[in-house]
């Protein structure tokens, strides 16, 4: 169209000029001059469009997979004008995307901030760095374009979704011995008090120390011995070559949501959770409460499979000692031959260790994953250092689905 108004202009001027020569009107070449600068002042214009306009971005910080959230342009013009009919384009990244596929128009008014809402689908759990805005202005007469690309760094992170999962991980764990497997069981719950601390979200309200309450003005309660507290401890694998599928369907990402929906029922108990991933989340030390889960869930959103060593090389150094009695679960879908006998020191040393296995094969067939022999022999490892197994699958619904494995001919 710009292209078509152009020749239009240059067209008509060319006539002006020939009738201009055949008619002797000299007023005509300065009708021809005329609309020959047309285009000149109207590019000028559209150049200087853009001049005294600031643009930043502004966003929740975060949101949930799967949900649409909304974004704004944030526009604070300082000219004396109206600056109309303006065009921007979020240049988000790829599993976020603006609901409509059209770029944003608007207009900035003189002297004002202007809020230029558009609505972004969050389409997998992520940390996501936002970068640039591209925004474009057009000259009056629409022959010309103006785009300049505006720096708005930031980064949105979109937690992974807790959801509803069986209670087969703990009737399960209770064929292998483990009756009393804390993912269940309340911090201090014991029978022989042991002093009144400040209340933290989860904590039972029939333990509430009414007393200290009134003394102090903040809600307490009583803290019982530490004999059967609840620690559980999430150990997540990120071995670069054990992550099979595409997209959202690959063993990492079911392990990932499997992950945040054990912390959010063991907080929800009052169990203390602790993610051992890369080291660098806050959700890595223990603790407590909602505020505690989010952090959980922040790691796990920042969460890749994009480490060089085998579970079994890190777990040591990464999880640490554990207290007896801490339940440790295991979340991978490597082929690692060493991870039974790393296993068998913490359950050896008291600790309860479930493994969730992501079956990589269920998939994707195709890929190069193992073979079942060889996954028959790593759970038969798993039984010898005394964990509890669990085959999670990938199913059409997309619902998590861990099956204890009471025999290795389970793996079919």
């Amino acid at each position: 169209m710009s292209s078509y108004k152009r020749w239009v202009i240059y067209v008509a001027s060319a006539f002006l000029v020939l009738a201009a020569a055949l008619t002797g009107q000299s007023q005509m070449y300065f009708m021809a001059a005329i609309l020959l600068c047309l285009p000149v002042v109207s590019y000028t214009l559209g150049m200087l469009a853009l001049r005294d306009l600031e643009f930043s971005r502004d966003t929740p910080g975060s949101g949930w997979d799967g949900d649409t959230v909304e974004f704004q342009l944030v526009v604070k013009s300082r000219s004396r004008t109206a600056r109309l009919c303006l065009e921007a384009q979020d240049h988000l990244p790829e599993w976020l995307q603006p609901e409509e596929d059209a770029s944003i128009l608007f207009s900035a008014p003189p002297k004002a901030t202007t809020y230029v809402p558009y609505r972004v689908r969050l389409g997998k759990r992520g940390a996501y760095k936002l970068e640039w805005v591209t925004v474009t202005a057009q000259d009056p007469l629409g022959i010309f374009a103006f785009s300049k690309r505006i720096p708005t760094e930031s980064e949105f992170l979109v937690y992974p979704v807790p959801e509803a999962i069986p209670d087969i991980v703990l009737t399960g764990a209770e064929r292998y011995g483990f009756r009393d497997l804390p993912v269940a069981a309340v911090r201090g719950s014991g029978i022989d008090p042991d002093g009144v601390r400040e209340y933290t979200p989860g904590d039972p309200l029939r333990r509430v120390h009414w007393k200290s309450t009134a003394r102090t003005g903040k809600l307490s309660v009583i803290e019982y011995e530490e004999s059967r507290a609840v620690n559980v401890v999430l150990v997540l694998d990120r071995f670069r070559e054990s992550n099979v599928g595409r997209g959202k369907e690959t063993t990492f990402e079911y392990l990932i949501r499997m992950a945040a929906s054990l912390a959010q029922s063991a907080v929800r108990q009052g169990a203390s959770v602790r993610l051992v991933s890369d080291g660098m989340s806050s959700g890595e030390s223990a603790g407590r409460g909602n505020e505690h889960l989010y952090a959980v869930l922040g790691g796990l959103a920042r969460a890749e499979a994009d480490d060089e060593e085998r579970l079994s090389a890190t777990v040591i150094n990464r999880a640490g000692l554990l207290a007896p009695g801490t339940t440790m679960v295991v979340l991978t879908s490597g082929l690692d031959s060493d991870l039974p006998n790393t296993l068998s020191h913490y359950t050896t040393n008291g600790a309860q260790v479930v493994v969730i296995y992501a079956d990589p094969r269920s998939f994707d067939p195709s890929a190069a994953a193992p073979g079942r022999e060889a996954q028959r022999m790593l759970i038969q490892g798993l039984f010898g250092a005394r964990t509890a197994p669990f085959l999670l699958s990938h199913n059409p619904e997309r619902q998590l689905r861990p099956e204890a494995i009471e025999d290795v001919r389970l793996l079919q």
